[in-house]
Protein backbone atom coordinates (compact mmCIF):
# COMPACT_ATOMS: atom_id res chain seq x y z
CA UNK A 1 0.00 0.00 0.00
CA UNK A 2 1.50 3.30 -0.93
CA UNK A 3 0.46 6.18 1.37
CA UNK A 4 0.12 9.85 0.45
CA UNK A 5 1.00 12.39 3.70
CA UNK A 6 -0.38 15.53 3.47
CA UNK A 7 2.92 17.21 4.05
CA UNK A 8 2.16 21.28 5.19
CA UNK A 9 4.25 23.02 3.10
CA UNK A 10 2.31 26.03 3.74
CA UNK A 11 0.45 27.08 6.65
CA UNK A 12 -3.08 25.62 6.48
CA UNK A 13 -6.00 24.03 8.68
CA UNK A 14 -6.44 20.49 7.96
CA UNK A 15 -10.55 19.22 8.26
CA UNK A 16 -10.57 16.49 10.72
CA UNK A 17 -13.63 15.32 9.47
CA UNK A 18 -11.67 14.30 6.05
CA UNK A 19 -8.24 13.90 7.58
CA UNK A 20 -6.50 12.09 10.57
CA UNK A 21 -3.35 12.50 11.75
CA UNK A 22 -0.58 10.33 12.43
CA UNK A 23 1.74 10.60 15.86
CA UNK A 24 4.55 8.95 15.47
CA UNK A 25 6.53 7.86 18.87
CA UNK A 26 9.37 10.21 17.32
CA UNK A 27 9.45 12.57 13.80
CA UNK A 28 6.87 14.65 12.10
CA UNK A 29 3.23 13.94 12.58
CA UNK A 30 1.76 13.94 8.95
CA UNK A 31 -1.99 13.97 8.15
CA UNK A 32 -3.94 11.37 5.87
CA UNK A 33 -6.95 11.68 3.93
CA UNK A 34 -9.05 9.81 5.91
CA UNK A 35 -10.77 6.94 3.47
CA UNK A 36 -12.51 3.80 4.33
CA UNK A 37 -9.50 2.08 2.58
CA UNK A 38 -6.71 4.01 4.64
CA UNK A 39 -8.15 3.01 7.94
CA UNK A 40 -8.81 -0.54 7.18
CA UNK A 41 -4.99 -0.62 5.57
CA UNK A 42 -3.37 1.81 8.04
CA UNK A 43 -2.56 -1.05 10.71
CA UNK A 44 -0.84 -3.32 8.49
CA UNK A 45 1.65 -0.40 7.23
CA UNK A 46 5.48 -0.50 8.05
CA UNK A 47 5.16 3.54 7.94
CA UNK A 48 2.44 3.58 10.61
CA UNK A 49 3.46 1.04 12.88
CA UNK A 50 5.15 2.82 15.62
CA UNK A 51 2.46 5.54 16.85
CA UNK A 52 -1.51 6.25 17.17
CA UNK A 53 -3.81 7.91 14.90
CA UNK A 54 -5.60 10.62 15.94
CA UNK A 55 -8.92 11.30 14.24
CA UNK A 56 -12.25 12.36 14.65
CA UNK A 57 -15.80 10.80 13.43
CA UNK A 58 -19.01 12.01 13.42
CA UNK A 59 -20.98 9.56 15.00
CA UNK A 60 -24.94 9.76 13.84
CA UNK A 61 -25.92 5.85 13.65
CA UNK A 62 -24.52 2.58 15.18
CA UNK A 63 -22.34 1.80 11.38
CA UNK A 64 -20.58 4.98 12.14
CA UNK A 65 -18.81 3.21 15.11
CA UNK A 66 -18.75 -0.23 13.49
CA UNK A 67 -21.52 -1.85 15.79
CA UNK A 68 -22.28 -4.28 16.55
CA UNK A 69 -18.80 -5.53 15.77
CA UNK A 70 -16.26 -5.79 18.71
CA UNK A 71 -12.66 -4.09 18.69
CA UNK A 72 -9.22 -4.83 19.98
CA UNK A 73 -5.84 -2.77 19.96
CA UNK A 74 -3.22 -5.67 20.89
CA UNK A 75 -0.54 -2.92 20.40
CA UNK A 76 -1.71 -0.07 23.07
CA UNK A 77 -4.14 1.71 24.60
CA UNK A 78 -6.83 3.65 22.68
CA UNK A 79 -8.28 6.83 23.80
CA UNK A 80 -11.84 8.01 23.19
CA UNK A 81 -12.39 11.81 23.44
CA UNK A 82 -16.17 13.10 23.38
CA UNK A 83 -17.04 16.39 22.22
CA UNK A 84 -20.42 16.33 22.12
CA UNK A 85 -23.67 13.85 22.39
CA UNK A 86 -23.76 10.74 24.44
CA UNK A 87 -22.33 7.17 23.63
CA UNK A 88 -21.62 4.30 26.01
CA UNK A 89 -18.61 1.76 25.88
CA UNK A 90 -19.27 -2.10 25.72
CA UNK A 91 -16.23 -3.84 27.41
CA UNK A 92 -15.69 -7.91 27.34
CA UNK A 93 -13.55 -9.49 29.38
CA UNK A 94 -14.58 -13.45 28.96
CA UNK A 95 -17.65 -13.87 28.69
CA UNK A 96 -18.70 -10.56 31.14
CA UNK A 97 -19.67 -7.35 29.35
CA UNK A 98 -19.90 -4.09 31.56
CA UNK A 99 -20.89 -0.79 30.30
CA UNK A 100 -19.78 2.45 31.08
CA UNK A 101 -21.63 5.85 30.01
CA UNK A 102 -19.45 8.06 27.87
CA UNK A 103 -20.90 11.62 28.58
CA UNK A 104 -20.29 14.67 26.24
CA UNK A 105 -16.43 16.01 27.14
CA UNK A 106 -15.77 12.82 28.95
CA UNK A 107 -12.83 11.17 28.04
CA UNK A 108 -12.46 6.83 27.99
CA UNK A 109 -9.31 4.91 27.99
CA UNK A 110 -9.56 1.09 26.25
CA UNK A 111 -6.16 -0.70 27.70
CA UNK A 112 -4.91 -2.68 25.35
CA UNK A 113 -6.31 -6.23 24.61
CA UNK A 114 -9.48 -5.21 25.17
CA UNK A 115 -11.98 -6.08 23.04
CA UNK A 116 -14.51 -2.75 23.13
CA UNK A 117 -17.53 -1.54 20.95
CA UNK A 118 -19.49 1.99 21.15
CA UNK A 119 -23.07 1.98 21.62
CA UNK A 120 -24.75 5.23 20.13
CA UNK A 121 -27.40 7.21 22.17
CA UNK A 122 -27.55 10.44 20.40
CA UNK A 123 -25.60 11.82 17.65
CA UNK A 124 -21.87 12.47 18.59
CA UNK A 125 -18.75 14.12 18.05
CA UNK A 126 -16.03 11.58 18.97
CA UNK A 127 -11.96 11.89 18.56
CA UNK A 128 -9.90 8.83 18.80
CA UNK A 129 -6.25 8.56 19.39
CA UNK A 130 -5.67 4.62 18.19
CA UNK A 131 -2.43 2.38 18.33
CA UNK A 132 -3.42 1.10 14.70
CA UNK A 133 -0.83 -1.78 14.45
CA UNK A 134 -2.70 -5.31 14.35
CA UNK A 135 -6.12 -3.90 15.05
CA UNK A 136 -8.34 -6.77 15.27
CA UNK A 137 -12.37 -6.57 15.03
CA UNK A 138 -14.95 -9.24 15.36
CA UNK A 139 -18.81 -9.72 14.26
CA UNK A 140 -20.98 -8.84 16.92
Amino acid sequence: MTLQAHQHQNPTARDLREYCIYLPQDGPLRSFAKTAEFLRNSGKSPELMDGCMLALYCVNEPRDVHFPDWEMHPAGDELLLLTSGALSVDVREGAMVRTAPLPSQSAFIVPAGVWHRLIVHEPSVLIAMTPRRNTVHEKG
